[in-house]
């Protein structure tokens, strides 16, 4: 018997949520307040993970004002978590909890209970803290021991009051194992380098439009890991801003993925669960070639050399077989036209990396 090499090509069909591949397609579920609600921030990530090529699943839970603890006893949130398979659960607290240094750990034992209810009901979900902003011109606020010795009001600067909320945050996901998608983080850079972008609505609190998007582009590349400048979806926002804003992305967000404990924990995970590496830098390796991407009709792929017995199979998202052929010549063509479009996947066998291929 011929000893055969496969190479698998995975076929996920766009024609429902269910036929989508596992390594371009994410799901979430935010459980915050107005901060995720106003503009609608999980369809923004959405959009924004489509235009990139990319697929987000999300749910959300978003009543006004809520702390996680509401979401704790909150029907709605709880049977959203209970329904399972997310990739990653968002939770944003009410966005003055972690706001005072003297009483943000008392919030803390709501974020355990939380992240134990995902975990136990979500074998291969990831908890992700929203990390929200300061206010657009700081705040005062009636500080109490053990902060200070006797009662007094303190006023801080938007950049002390959004250094507070980042680094409780922080604390929050170090200790549960958990990641951050950094926003506030982006905003201060986006503040700094692009000051005509304006991130607030009048009230100096929630974000306008632009600064939803940045929260999108965060949490893309957050739950992606993907640069944020593959994205072309602007939000209605005018092309330099939108294109700013993708830039603080990818230098506060992408370009330092282990400072947010993004990708930190997967080991944590069961190893059915672990993301698969795809890196467009597998486009040519020693073992094969594709093109074109996109394609339209028929995409090549062309194996290092003609060895008898080499076999490409195709399969689709549930590993049915669809077709497979014999690679009779160092290259073979496979015939997409018969397919939706979207994303597919290739990848060897032999190798965890794959290859993301666009059909138009």
């Amino acid at each position: 018997m011929k000893n055969l090499t496969f190479y698998t090509v995975i076929v996920v069909a766009f024609l429902s949520p269910l036929h989508l591949s596992a390594q371009s397609l994410k799901k979430a579920l935010f459980l915050g307040n107005s901060y995720t609600g106003v503009n609608d921030l999980p369809k923004l990530v959405s959009d924004a993970a489509a235009s990139a090529g990319d697929t987000l699943i999300f749910d959300s839970n978003t009543p006004g004002g809520y702390y996680i603890s509401q979401h704790l006893t909150n029907q709605a949130s709880m049977a959203k978590v209970a329904a399972g398979n997310w990739d990653n659960v968002i939770l944003q607290d009410q966005s003055m909890a972690l706001a005072y240094p003297s009483t943000f750990m008392n919030f803390l034992v709501y974020s355990v209970k939380m992240d134990s209810t995902i975990k136990a009901q979500n074998r291969c979900a990831q908890t992700m803290f929203y990390a929200t902003w300061g206010r657009k011109p700081g705040d005062t606020y009636y500080c109490t021991p053990p902060e200070c010795d006797t009662s007094r009001w303190i006023t801080r600067t938007y950049y002390e009051m959004d250094s507070a909320i980042g680094s409780h945050y922080k604390v929050f996901a170090d200790t549960l194992k958990a990641s951050v998608s950094p926003v506030g983080t982006v905003w201060r850079y986006i503040r700094r380098n692009y000051p005509g972008i304006e991130l607030y609505q009048p009230d100096d609190s929630h974000p306008s439009v632009a600064g939803s998007y940045a929260a999108a582009c965060c949490f893309y590349t957050a739950i992606f890991r993907r640069d944020p400048t593959l994205i072309t979806f602007n939000a209605g926002l005018a092309g330099t801003d939108a294109a700013n804003i993708r830039t603080a992305v990818k230098e506060v967000v992408y370009n330092h993925l282990t400072d947010w404990n993004i990708g930190v924990y997967d080991h944590l995970l069961d190893s059915t669960c672990r993301p698969l590496s795809i890196d467009d830098r597998y486009r040519k390796t020693p073992e094969w070639r594709i093109a074109p991407n996109p394609v339209t009709d028929i995409l090549t792929v062309a194996l290092s050399g003609y060895e008898e017995g080499r076999v490409i199979a195709v399969y689709n998202v549930y590993g049915k077989l669809i077709k497979e052929m014999e690679a009779t010549q160092g290259t073979v063509s496979i015939d997409f036209s018969e397919y939706p479009q979207g994303i597919y996947i290739i990848r060897t066998s032999e190798s965890p990396q794959a290859y993301r291929v666009l059909k138009r």
